[in-house]
Formats: C-alpha cells, sequence, structure tokens
C-alpha cells in the first residue's frame, strides 16, 4: 500500500481536511501526481542518453532458453551497421544458489533491482473465431492463469466484439470468470455464408484485382453460380447475368473483410494505449482465427500499431486458433451442399481454401514480428503455445550499445541481434527502436541522472531538503513506514511566467533491505504555480511531501530523491529506518 500527498507548514490543517475531499483552494497553484516506482529495467528497450538496451532470449531447436552465453557470443546491428557492446547482464528466473563468497574485508554490496510487474494483455478476436477454435483458445488461457501466472503478475482480458472485459488484475478467479464469458460473434455469416456462389476474401481479392480478365478465382465463382443458378443448360444470358453477380459479390467480400480488419486493429489500438500505460513489463497474447489484412488501409493500420507498440515497449504474441485443422475436402458442409465441378476447377476448390487460411495468417505473422512477439502456429498444441509466450524465460540477456552519431530526429532505427556462432538457435528480441526528438532528450537525460541517483548511495546537496519518518500501522493491521519530505522553498530556481512562481518537484522515496535490494517506492511530481502570496507563506516552512510505504517489520535504508526542474539539481540522502 502507497500513499503520496502533499502537505504544507502553515497550510497543513486546510491541506488536510480538502485532500480528503479531492479538492483544494490551491489546486491552480499546487497539483500532485503520484506513481509506484520501480528502478529501470533492462528487459525493455530504451535510448538513455546514447545508450540503447535491447532484451534478448536464446532458445534452442526445442524451443528452450539457451544459458551460458557471453557479450562474446553476441553481435548488435543498428540499421544494418555493427555496434560495440558495451553493457551485458544475464537474468535468470530461477538462478543457481551462490558458491560462498571467500574471507575479504566487508564492501558496500551493490544495489540490486527486482523485474518491475508484467502486464499481461489477452486479447480474444472473437469476432473472427468459430465456436471451437475459441474455446480451445479460451482454455489454453485459462489454464496458464490457474498454473503458470506467477506472484506479482497483472492479467487483463479484452475482446474485439467488445462483450467482454476484464481490466489487469492480480485475481486469478476474476480472469477466469471473465474468460468463461468469451464466445464466438463470428461475421463469417456476413460474407455470404450459404449462398452461392460463395466468395472468401481472398478469392474476392483475386477476382477484384484481376478485374474482368479471366482467372482461376473467377472461374470457380462463375462455375459455381452458373451450377446454382442457371436452371437448365445454361444459356448465355444466364452466365453474363451470373459474371456481373460474382463481380458484384466479390466487391461486397472484399469492403466488408476490410471493415472487418479495420475494426480488429482499431480495438487492438485501444489496448495498444491502455497497456501502455501499465507501470512495467507490458505484453499482449493476442488470439485469433486470422483475417484478411490485403489491402493497402490494412496495411497502414498495422504499421501505425507496431510503431505504437514500439514506443510503449509493448510485445505482441499471436497465436493462431486454427491449429493444424484440415480443410474440408470440396468445401465446409456448414456452407451449404458442396460443388460439384470438373476438371481443374474442382482441385482449384481446395487450393483456394488453403491459400485463404495461410493469407488470414499474415497480419499475425506481421504483429509479432514486427514488435518482437511470437507468432505461435502450425500446431494444435494451443497450451504450450500460451505458455510459451506468457511465461518469464528462464534465461535472458540484456545488451546495450551507444551509437555513433545518434541523431536527435525521432527516426526509426531497425535492429538485429546475431550469434557468432548460431548453432541453429532462435533469437528473440526486439527488432528496432526510436532515437529521441531533441524535445524529449532533455527531460530524458534528467530523468536518467535520477534514476541513477536513486540506486546509488552518493550524498546530494543541490538543494535543501529533509524527511522525517515514523513507523506506524495501517488500518488494515500492516507495518508501514510514514515519509516526510520538506523542501526548502527558498532553495528552488523559480521561473516567473504569466505573473506566477513555476517549479516543479520530483519526490522518489525508496525503500532498500540490509542486502542492499530494492524492495519498494513511489514517484510523486509536484506542480507549482504559485501567486506572490502563497509564494511568501511557503518560504517560512517549506513544502512536504508525505508518502506511506508498507514493508514487513525490520531495518532498511530509505533512500530519498528530489529534484527540481527549472535546473535539474537534486537532493539524495539515506536515512536508516526501523519498521515495528
Amino acid at each position: 500500500m502507497k500513499r503520496f500527498q502533499v502537505l504544507m507548514a502553515g497550510l497543513a490543517a486546510l491541506l488536510a481536511a480538502v485532500l480528503v475531499q479531492g479538492q483544494s483552494p490551491l489546486d491552480d497553484e499546487i497539483r500532485v501526481v503520484s506513481q509506484p516506482y520501480t528502478p529501470g529495467a533492462a528487459a525493455t528497450i530504451r535510448v538513455q542518453s546514447n545508450m540503447v538496451e535491447v532484451g534478448v532470449v536464446v532458445r534452442d531447436s526445442h524451443g528452450k532458453t539457451v544459458a551460458g552465453l557471453k557479450k562474446e557470443d553476441f553481435q548488435v546491428l543498428d540499421s544494418g551497421k555493427p555496434q560495440a557492446i558495451s553493457f551485458f547482464t544475464v537474468e535468470e528466473e530461477h538462478p543457481a544458489p551462490a558458491a560462498p563468497a571467500p574471507l575479504t574485508l566487508p564492501a558496500a554490496p551493490a544495489p540490486t533491482v527486482t523485474p518491475l510487474p508484467r502486464y499481461i494483455g489477452f486479447y480474444f478476436d472473437d469476432n473472427n473465431m468459430p465456436t471451437n477454435d475459441l474455446t480451445m483458445a479460451r482454455k489454453a488461457a485459462e489454464k496458464f492463469i490457474t498454473s503458470s501466472m506467477e506472484e506479482g503478475d497483472k492479467a487483463a482480458v479484452f475482446t474485439s466484439s467488445a462483450t467482454v472485459t476484464q481490466t489487469f488484475t492480480t485475481d486469478k478467479q476474476k480472469l477466469i470468470d471473465a474468460m468463461e464469458h468469451v464466445t464466438s460473434h463470428l461475421r463469417k455469416a456476413s460474407y455470404g455464408a450459404g449462398s452461392c456462389p460463395h466468395i472468401e476474401p481472398y478469392q474476392a481479392w483475386q477476382i477484384t484485382l484481376i478485374g474482368d480478365v479471366h482467372s482461376p478465382a473467377f472461374d470457380l465463382a462463375l462455375a459455381e453460380a452458373v451450377q446454382c443458378n442457371c436452371i437448365g443448360p445454361p444459356d448465355a444470358s444466364c452466365q453474363a447475368q451470373q459474371a456481373r453477380l460474382v463481380q458484384v459479390q466479390a466487391g461486397v467480400v472484399l469492403s466488408l473483410a476490410d471493415q472487418f480488419a479495420m475494426n480488429t486493429l482499431g480495438v487492438l489500438g485501444d489496448i495498444i494505449r491502455y497497456v501502455g500505460k501499465m507501470p512495467g513489463r507490458r505484453m499482449l497474447v493476442m488470439t485469433t482465427s486470422g483475417f484478411f489484412s490485403m489491402s493497402e488501409k490494412v496495411h497502414k493500420q498495422q504499421d501505425k500499431l507496431i510503431d505504437d507498440a514500439l514506443h510503449a515497449g509493448i510485445r505482441i504474441n499471436t497465436l493462431d486458433a486454427k491449429g493444424l485443422s484440415a480443410d474440408w475436402l470440396g468445401g465446409d458442409p456448414s456452407e451449404g451442399p458442396p460443388i460439384v465441378l470438373g476438371g481443374a476447377l474442382q482441385g482449384y476448390i481446395d487450393e483456394v481454401a488453403s491459400d485463404e487460411r495461410d493469407v488470414s495468417n499474415d497480419s499475425m505473422a506481421l504483429l509479432a514480428e514486427g514488435t518482437g512477439g511470437t507468432f505461435f502456429h502450425n500446431s494444435n498444441d494451443l497450451g504450450a503455445g500460451v505458455r510459451q509466450m506468457a511465461a518469464r524465460p528462464d534465461v535472458s540477456y540484456n545488451l546495450g550499445f551507444s551509437p555513433v552519431d545518434l541523431k536527435a530526429d525521432g527516426a526509426y532505427h531497425s535492429l538485429k541481434v546475431k550469434l557468432a556462432d548460431n548453432k541453429g538457435y532462435s533469437i528473440e528480441a526486439r527488432p528496432g527502436y526510436y532515437a529521441p526528438t531533441k524535445a524529449q532528450l532533455a527531460p530524458q537525460e534528467r530523468f536518467d541522472r535520477l534514476n541513477k541517483q536513486v540506486i546509488s548511495t552518493e550524498e546530494l546537496t543541490g538543494i535543501r531538503a529533509g524527511v522525517e519518518t515514523n513507523s506506524i500501522n495501517l488500518a488494515t493491521g500492516e507495518s508501514a513506514l510514514r515519509v516526510s519530505v520538506r523542501v526548502d522553498i527558498r532553495s528552488l530556481p523559480f521561473k516567473k511566467e504569466n505573473g506566477r512562481h513555476v517549479e516543479r518537484l520530483i519526490f522518489i522515496t525508496a525503500l532498500f533491505d540490509q542486502n542492499n535490494k530494492f524492495l519498494s517506492g513511489v514517484e510523486g511530481v509536484m506542480d507549482m504555480n504559485l501567486k506572490d502570496g502563497t509564494l511568501s507563506m511557503l518560504e517560512s516552512g517549506g513544502a512536504s511531501a508525505s508518502i506511506t510505504l508498507q514493508a514487513p517489520p525490520g531495518n532498511y535504508r530509505l533512500r530519498q530523491v528530489v529534484q527540481e526542474a527549472v535546473t535539474g539539481r537534486i537532493a539524495a540522502f539515506n536515512t536508516p529506518v526501523e519498521i515495528h
């Protein structure tokens, strides 16, 4: 349980009252927001000053993670140019016990950080999955939730029909209950199932693309239409009518296919925006039987979503719910009596069905490949697919390099991670990163400096600040630490804008155990836009941030970092604390 609120000497009683009500007479002068804080995790890709970090997972031909690799085993290409790896760490999910260290003079242990919490979004494309496919995919996801979801993981459930939504939670039963309500809303009937001729999207695309020139796709649809709709020996007039019918129906099918694909991708875009706000590692597991995505507007939408996911640090994994199901010879009986045609057209019926299935996979493969995710297909073991995509790898590697002459232009840089000796291994890594813009670079550099100070033990006195701590018990009976951070307003270099005194304070309060392992933290931001009278009142007592951190009884090191935004000066200090 973590709380953050602002208190000021001389105004404490007033603000304590109005904060409970959620309002303040100083709302236009002082605004405070907060969120949980965790030191940056190396498994995300980001640009920190001139450092680019990439999380990498290496698997053998059986899908098992490969351990024991060293920095010299890897090669990194940035837009095709080899890069010198200057940063390398190994992250093991279940590390082996370390051997006892030899007796040496005592030294300060290096700070370590726990991985960021994981946010796993399960997206069921129920508009493009028949009941059987969806049932198998849902059971695979439910099994992962019950048997493989780890402590601290949060998961959510989304559907393309928007009929079922469960926001992020650690409550497994809520997730299972939500998944039980996911049912098929297949829109295949809109393509004209049961009509004759029955035209699927890929066949419609071929017919529309070729135009009036006869193709196998057009000839097949025309032969079906004539057999169904021309009574007796077909005459030229009936055949001409059926030819027009095929062209019209192909256009309608293609238009609907585009609409359905854009709807599915539109929901995915909403999910990406939502998941991107989560303060941890983010991934999506999208389950679908596939959808048609050959048009230019669908391609553009997919490219945009891949860009959005990369910017948000989200890996999209896709699972083909069709598995290895075989096509019906002569067509799916649910679509009506099979059409019997002679010669090459009879064989082309099965070819069209196979092509339709393959093309429907293209969108899944593209979304996964473009975001560094996994496309699981050609297997009926959907449970293994979900485990492979959502489970933490036993071993992963974090590589960092500093690009030479990196321009602050926001341009996309493709990344390629290779092994010096591949041995048939596969590599999972993000396919690229975006360079920072000039506008982003200045605050990013300051945040990097701030983040480094949190895990440091260095004392800084760029601004005058101090803390008071108290061990308390929460209403739930849990032990906690209350921290009051006081900043001397007179040490801040306010800017004058529109007759107001403007400054921003960033507070990071972090708790470390006796082994210097990070336990928990809170980051708060106080924006001040003060009138002359308010500034005068605060100068006599300062501004305080009150933070509550829940932790079990014990002895800890409290690390407090405060940064002002006008010039970037920092106060940082350590305080030993005991929680009773």
